[in-house]
């Protein structure tokens, strides 16, 4: 039986629709079971023909002319005997024909019986004998009725049969001119239109069961099927997993996709493109449903493409590839679109071809070969599970592929590397999660004095003075657990060890990467122990120019002072105006020399702090009130918030008011005259926050770079830029906020300067 079959509970459709669907159901279901009913019952009503016409015959030998009779007989026997060889070669040849041609020879013929027994009613008709033709009229009523029990699967075959049977007679008892004539005349006329009323009820009975019948019997191969391909996929699955091959896997899942589409050759192959964009099929594995099939099995191995590659686009896996379309032929040598096929290849007949997808893009073809049925659009549908588990393997297939090559590619890849890092001057450290040395450059051995192979496997502390040395792995793993980055990505300077036990001061830089998903720390190492040695000999003799200069520049200032006070009493203007500029220039200089003082001690931690809990708003208040100078020389002013609350903070008092003195000199200096710089103090989330706004007008764009560069975290203001331009009030001032844990924030615009200091709350005043 066919799988196609209509649901019982399916929603109406429009006329047209439902009368081709059951049009479809006809020729499919119920055609081939009217046939074999009709031709099952023939047997058993053309006995009861015959011994019905015996009967009839006898009864009316004496009133009829026996040559009437005889012919009536010839007649009905020649029609029956007809029958016996249309159900004679039904019997043996049914499956030549179709259910459609053997359904109107047997209508055909019940026609004619119908006609032969409608005859009777001219050749046995007794003109003057009333109980004879009762007896007629009964013995075809007879016939009729009988043949509903026969014939009524078919309505056409039923309702011949009757009105030739039964109409003859009627209208010869309605010439007769008699009251009993009209009388059966009108019940031949209502025993027809009940064997029409019979005939349908019995045709909707058998629609109905055979729909049902035909339902479960879909259902049951439904499940059967999926079944089937469950165990396909799943057989497929458990060779990979246990084998860890994918070929074998494909191999056998298409050895039975074979099995499953009654098909005798079957390849999958993988479809590819080449550097020009070109599509191409990679053969993966061929098929028979043969155990060893030798012809298969030398095309393999003497006439494959080479690689398998298929990159001949005019062929007929060239027109998959390109459409994207399947291709199904019921002969491959006829085809336009095949070409021939290669040297040894076996012969194809039919032939399915299936592009497979993995979502949009095609990634393989299944190809199906010289089923005795053909194929169809209903094998594409059938075999969708399959496809989606062809598609997995190939992807699978793609991923191991790309992985090998990426594993070749890392490990050519690891050895340039190692290559390029031992030519690095500075020395590369590379470690695992758990501190253990991986990599160690020439660079490296020289600046520690240790060959790579004495410490690769080693932990890393080898390399550390104590006390590093034993906090080390704490930190790397406290890194590991919190994902705090600390030193990393931050350069910074720390102390090694070397081979032979002596420390040295070394600029560290650790960055972070993943190998195969695990954290991998790089450490470039840069030995300073020579730097260090310079900017000590560098802040030698700055701070001891800076002595030696700051004495006599004292006295000059105090000289030029007190001549400025007598020249402007007894010199002319223009020699007033000289001892102004060298009073003014003698102080910025005595300042310059302060700031490059305190520059050095801050630097080498020198400057001692003592930092108790606080209230910050009287200090701010007292800052304020030391810039009154400042603030007439610049004619601008500061104002204090009214709303600024009052919070607890942790610093060194004198050093706080000194580091807020510098800021807000610089903000005095650049909101421009009449200008005002906006105090507040608030709170925010456990912070207290000094926020310090102005205009910025002054300011040019390479200026306010410049600021956003000097107040950066990253930017230290302790080795090189003590001479860039920069200036030294701010990074006093950042030096001295950082070191009391305290940070400055920057928000810079075209319009305005917001400079914010940042403390943590302490926990109560003091």
């Amino acid at each position: 039986m066919h799988g196609d079959s209509l649901p019982p509970d399916h929603p109406a459709a429009p006329d047209a629709a439902t009368s081709s669907a059951m049009q479809l159901f006809s020729q499919q279901h119920l055609e081939p079971e009217q046939v074999h009913q009709l031709y099952k019952g023939f047997p058993l009503s053309l006995l009861a023909s015959l011994v019905i016409a015996t009967m009839l015959s006898a009864s009316q030998w004496k009133v009829i002319a026996h040559a009437d009779i005889i012919r009536w007989n010839l007649l009905l026997s020649s029609v029956l005997l007809l029958r016996i060889v249309l159900w004679l070669c039904w019997k043996n040849l049914h499956q030549l024909y179709s259910a459609r041609f053997w359904l109107n020879s047997f209508r055909l013929g019940a026609w004619l019986t119908g006609i032969a027994w409608g005859t009777a009613a001219l050749l046995l008709f007794a003109a003057e004998e009333t109980i004879y033709q009762a007896l007629l009229a009964f013995t075809l009523a007879g016939v009729a009725t009988g043949s509903i029990t026969s014939l009524t699967v078919d309505k056409y075959s039923s309702i011949g049969f009757v009105i030739f049977t039964v109409s003859p007679l009627s209208i010869v008892m309605l010439l007769q001119d008699g009251p009993t004539a009209i009388a059966m005349s009108g019940m031949s006329f209502i025993f027809i239109f009940f064997v029409l009323a019979s005939a349908k009820r019995t045709r909707s009975t058998m629609v109905d069961q055979l729909t049902k019948q035909f339902d479960l019997l879909h259902l049951s191969e439904t499940l059967n099927k999926k079944q089937r391909l469950e165990h396909i996929i799943n057989n497929a699955q458990s060779i990979y997993i246990s084998e860890n091959n994918i070929q074998s896997a494909l191999d056998n899942l298409l050895r039975d996709t074979l099995a499953l589409c009654d098909s005798k050759l079957g390849f999958i192959g993988q479809t590819d493109k080449d550097e020009q964009g070109q599509p191409f099929m990679r053969a993966l594995v061929f098929a028979s449903n043969k155990p060893n099939d030798l012809q298969l099995t030398l095309f393999r191995e003497k006439n494959l493409p080479p690689q398998g590659e298929y990159r001949n686009l005019s062929t007929i896996f060239g027109s998959i590839m390109l459409s994207g379309k399947p291709v199904i032929t019921s002969h491959l040598g006829r085809d336009l679109r095949a070409a021939t096929l290669p040297l040894g290849h076996p012969a194809i007949e039919s032939f399915i071809g299936i592009p497979i997808f993995n979502g949009k893009e095609q990634v393989a073809i299944l190809g199906l070969a010289n089923a005795p049925t053909g194929y169809s659009n209903d094998t594409i549908t059938y075999l969708e599970p399959i496809l989606k588990s062809i598609a997995q393997f190939v992807q699978t297939l793609n991923h191991e592929r790309q992985h090998e090559h990426d594993q070749a590619a890392l490990e050519a890849s690891n050895q340039q590397n190692q290559t390029i890092l031992n030519d690095i001057a500075d020395g590369i450290v590379i470690i695992n999660k758990d501190g253990i040395i991986e990599s160690f450059n020439h660079a490296a051995e020289t600046i520690f004095g240790y060959r790579a192979p004495q410490v690769i496997g080693k932990n890393v502390n080898v390399l550390m003075p104590e006390p590093y040395k034993a906090m080390h792995d704490g930190y790397l793993k406290t890194h590991l657990r919190t994902g705090k980055k600390n030193i990393i990505g931050i350069g910074r300077e720390v102390r090694g060890l070397r081979r032979n036990g002596n420390e040295f001061p070394m600029d560290l830089m650790v960055s972070r990467v993943y190998q195969r998903g695990e954290p991998v720390f790089i450490g470039i190492i840069r030995d300073i122990t020579e730097k260090k040695r310079i900017e000590d000999l560098r802040t030698q003799f700055i701070s001891a120019a800076t002595k030696e200069i700051i004495g006599p520049l004292n006295l000059i200032s105090e000289a030029i002072s007190l001549l400025h006070k007598r020249a402007t009493e007894t010199l002319p203007e223009h020699l007033v105006n000289l001892t102004e500029i060298a009073q003014t220039n003698s102080n910025q200089l005595q300042k310059l020399m302060s700031d490059l003082i305190e520059v050095q001690n801050l630097s080498r931690g020198d400057v001692p702090f003592e930092l108790r809990n606080q209230a910050a708003l009287p200090l701010l208040k007292d800052a304020v009130a030391q810039q009154k100078t400042f603030c007439a020389i610049y004619q601008n002013s500061v104002l204090i918030n009214e709303d600024t609350g009052n919070f607890p903070i942790c610093i060194d008092a004198h050093r706080f008011k000194q580091a807020l003195g510098h800021l807000l000199q610089y903000l005095l200096k650049t909101s421009g005259r009449n200008g005002v710089v906006q105090l507040k103090l608030y709170e925010e989330r456990g912070q207290v926050k000094m926020s310090m706004h102005c205009n910025n007008h002054k300011l040019s764009e390479q200026a306010r770079h410049s600021l956003r560069q000097q107040l950066s975290q990253n930017t230290a203001i302790t080795r090189t830029n003590y001479y860039d331009g920069s200036e030294l009030g701010l990074a006093i001032a950042k030096e001295i906020i950082e070191k009391m844990l305290g940070s400055i924030e920057l928000a810079d615009s075209a319009d305005s300067l917001n400079i914010v200091l940042v403390f943590p709350r302490a926990p109560h005043n003091s």
